[in-house]
């Protein structure tokens, strides 16, 4: 494992992909931000600062306290859609198909292959959220100045845990019917693209940076997690 994913705590598996993002920001250079659109920002109206404000801590809290609803009525409704996507991918996906998908991705799908008593529930998302296993609060950061983009989408600078000290980072939050919502799929993207930043740069495989995490977070050996890439679950079968 490189000096920079050296966890200070023990977050869990899901949730470390946020704390990664933050601590492999120094490792990156800071480029692991989304792609800023070409356009001017409006000022902030208050009503759209309480929305998006009111819907990351729901989600920080929701992750937190393991309460799935919190976490649900909180992000995008595309991020829950996305998490079939990786619960479907969990079940069925050959060894060659995990190791091409993005590091997020990895680690999720690889969550639910440790735990697989997961996949046999109604919804395993839930599941994984009620199960602890879907993150920390201190994972996330804090939100700093918020900056709305256009009627449907704000963005958000993100502070480093206890020192509050900006970051190159942005969360995105979408207007949706029930409000302002965190926009997961997008964070998990950023943790993508900055995991492969850092595999890049210490060359090696994406994987050898998610297994390598993995093992540090769940205490398995290295050979467990490496076989869980091929191994389908009994809930497949």
């Amino acid at each position: 494992m490189t000096p920079c994913l050296t966890s200070g705590g023990r977050p869990t598996a899901v949730g470390m992909i946020f704390l990664l993002l933050l601590a492999l920001v120094a490792c990156t250079g800071g480029d692991v931000t989304r792609d800023p659109a070409a356009v001017e920002t409006e000022p902030v109206d208050p009503a759209v600062l309480e929305g998006v404000l009111e819907a990351f801590v729901t989600y920080r809290l929701g992750v937190t306290q393991g309460d799935s609803d919190a976490v649900l009525q909180s992000i995008t409704e595309a991020s829950i859609a996305d998490q079939q996507r990786v619960v479907d991918l969990a079940l069925t996906a050959t060894e060659e198909e995990v190791h091409a998908l993005p590091a997020s991705d990895q680690l999720t799908l690889l969550t639910y292959r440790l735990r697989p008593q997961l996949l046999e529930t109604e919804d395993p998302f839930v599941a994984l959220v009620e199960g602890g296993l879907a993150g920390q609060d201190r994972t996330l950061g804090e939100i700093g100045d918020v900056e709305q983009v256009n009627d449907e989408l704000a963005v958000a600078d993100v502070l480093a845990n206890e020192t509050l000290a900006p970051t190159p980072l942005r969360w995105r939050f979408q207007k949706e019917d029930d409000g302002w919502a965190f926009d997961l799929l997008d964070a998990q993207r950023l943790v993508s693209q900055a995991v492969a930043n850092t595999a890049r740069l210490s060359e090696v495989a994406v994987s050898d940076v998610v297994t390598a995490t993995l093992v540090d977070l769940s205490g398995e050996d290295l050979e467990t997690i490496r076989a869980l890439y091929g191994e389908l679950p009994d809930a497949a079968e």
